[in-house]
C-alpha cells in the first residue's frame, strides 16, 4: 500500500523517500528539445541549452528549502538527477516544470557484441555518456 503523490510520482519512489530518507532520481523537465543535430545553426544549439540550463536552474530555486543534491546536470538533454528528500520529491510533483520523476538506478552496461573485449573501458565511457533511460 504504497503512497503515490497526486501527479504520479511512483509510490515506490515516494515510499523509499519515506524509508530511507533520500532517493536518486531523473527529473525530466518541461522544455522543448531536439536533437542538436536536427536543430540546423549553432545559434539555433546554443538557444536550446541556454533553454535547458535555465530550466533547470529554475527547478533547482523551487527546491529551496528542502534537502537534495544534484548528483548531475546535462547540458544537451532536458534532464537532472538528483538525490532527494521526501519534501524535495514533492516540490517536484508540484513543479509546473517538471514533466516526470523516475528512479536514478544504474543497469549493467552490455558490453556491444562485435566489439572486443579489449576495448571494454572505452565502451563502458560511451555507453555511461548517452541519454538516461
Amino acid at each position: 500500500a504504497g503512497q503515490t503523490l497526486a501527479g504520479g510520482v511512483p509510490g515506490a519512489l515516494v515510499d523509499r523517500a519515506a524509508r530511507e530518507g533520500t532517493v536518486r532520481v531523473l527529473v525530466q523537465l518541461r522544455v522543448s528539445a531536439r536533437p542538436e543535430g536536427q536543430l540546423g545553426s549553432p545559434d539555433a544549439v546554443a538557444s536550446q541549452r541556454q533553454a535547458i540550463a535555465a530550466a533547470q536552474s529554475a527547478v533547482l530555486r523551487e527546491l529551496a528549502g528542502t534537502s537534495y543534491r544534484v548528483v548531475r546536470t546535462y547540458e544537451t538533454i532536458p534532464f537532472l538527477a538528483l538525490e532527494v528528500s521526501l519534501g524535495a520529491l514533492q516540490a517536484l510533483e508540484e513543479s509546473a516544470l517538471v514533466m516526470g520523476v523516475e528512479e536514478d538506478r544504474l543497469d549493467s552496461p552490455q558490453r556491444t557484441p562485435n566489439r572486443p573485449a579489449a576495448d571494454k573501458g572505452r565502451a563502458l565511457a560511451d555507453e555511461n555518456s548517452c541519454i538516461p533511460r
